[in-house]
C-alpha cells in the first residue's frame, strides 16, 4: 500500500461526501457563532483590499501630510481592518476548537464550501501571484497591481482560514465507526468443567 493510498483509507474513505444543505435553528446558531470570528477576519481582508486600491497604502496611513488625500474616516478604516486581519491565528484556533464537538452531517456540509470557496480563492490568487512575480520585472507594474500587499495576502489568510472550516466540515462529515460493545460472560452461564476420567 503506498503513501497516498494509505493516507486516502484513514482520511478520505472514511467521509459521508452525500452532502445535505437542511439547516434547523440550533445548527443555524452554532454556525453563526463558529464563524463569525473567521467572518470578521474575512472581510477586515476584503476591505484593507478594496481600500488599497482606491487610495495607496501611502495615503492611507499618511494622508493627513498631503492634500487631496483620504479623509479621517476612511483612514481609520484602513487602520482598523489591517489590524483585525492580525486576529487571523486566533480565527483559526476558534474553528479547530469548535471542531472538538460532533457536527451533524448538514452542518459539515456548509463547512466544506465554505472551506472549499476559500481554499480556491487562496489558490487562484497564490498561483496568479507567482506568476506575476516570476513573469514581471516591472516594480511598478506589481505595485499598482498590490501583488505582495492583496493578493499574497489574501491568498495566505483565506488558505489558513480554509483548514480551520475543512476540520469542522470533516467532523460533520466522518462517519461513527464504533467498536461493538463487548460482554461479559457471567460464571453460571460458564461452560462447566470437564471431569477427568481415573
Amino acid at each position: 500500500m503506498t503513501l497516498l493510498e494509505a493516507l486516502y483509507d484513514a482520511y478520505v474513505r472514511p467521509l459521508n461526501l452525500d452532502l445535505s444543505w437542511r439547516l434547523n435553528e440550533a445548527s443555524r446558531n452554532r454556525l453563526f457563532l463558529a464563524g463569525a470570528l473567521p467572518a470578521v477576519v474575512i472581510a477586515a481582508q476584503i476591505t484593507a483590499a478594496a481600500l488599497s486600491y482606491i487610495f495607496s497604502p501611502s495615503d492611507l496611513y499618511f494622508g493627513e501630510f498631503a492634500e487631496g488625500g483620504p479623509g479621517e474616516f476612511w483612514q481609520g478604516l484602513y487602520r482598523a481592518s489591517t489590524t483585525l486581519e492580525s486576529l487571523l491565528p486566533t480565527a483559526v484556533g476558534a474553528l479547530f476548537f469548535a471542531g472538538m464537538r460532533k457536527w451533524s452531517h448538514a452542518e459539515g456540509s456548509w463547512m466544506l464550501l465554505v472551506g472549499a470557496v476559500l481554499a480556491g480563492i487562496a489558490l487562484l490568487l497564490g498561483c496568479l501571484g507567482t506568476v506575476v512575480l516570476t513573469a514581471s520585472e516591472d516594480q511598478d507594474l506589481i505595485a499598482d497591481l498590490r501583488v505582495q500587499f492583496v493578493w499574497l495576502e489574501i491568498a495566505q489568510g483565506f488558505g489558513f482560514l480554509s483548514a480551520g472550516f475543512f476540520f469542522v466540515a470533516y467532523r460533520g462529515l466522518a462517519t461513527e465507526t464504533r467498536a461493538a460493545p463487548r460482554t461479559r460472560t457471567r460464571r453460571s452461564e460458564a461452560p462447566p468443567p470437564q471431569s477427568s476420567e481415573a
